[in-house]
């Protein structure tokens, strides 16, 4: 399996989580990654599997979790996605200006 492969299955995985939690998650093929719904409508936070391939990585990429344990890593993004109440410092808005 190649890299690309590799990281389109961790973020489906985690995409599967993210959602059995109740956040709204679509993966972007383009980047590739995952935008998580907030509470502002447009608003996102966006998840990537970093560059080494071993964490998923958010928030600016200061907030990660290791791929190896992808319920843990849905937890952590559902934790900051609602304890922000929807103003995140470190997403976007889902526009490629």
């Amino acid at each position: 399996m190649s890299g690309r492969e590799d990281e389109l299955r961790l973020l489906g995985d985690l995409r599967a989580s993210l959602a059995r939690l109740g956040l709204g998650v679509r993966l972007h093929d383009g980047l590739p990654g995952l935008m998580v719904s907030t509470a502002n409508p447009g608003l996102f936070v966006w998840v990537f599997v970093g560059a080494s391939g071993r964490t998923f990585t958010w928030r600016r990429g200061d907030s990660k979790h290791p791929v190896d344990d992808v319920p843990g890593a849905a937890t952590k993004v559902a934790h900051f996605v609602t304890a922000q109440g929807g103003q995140l410092n470190g997403s976007a808005n889902g526009h490629t200006d």
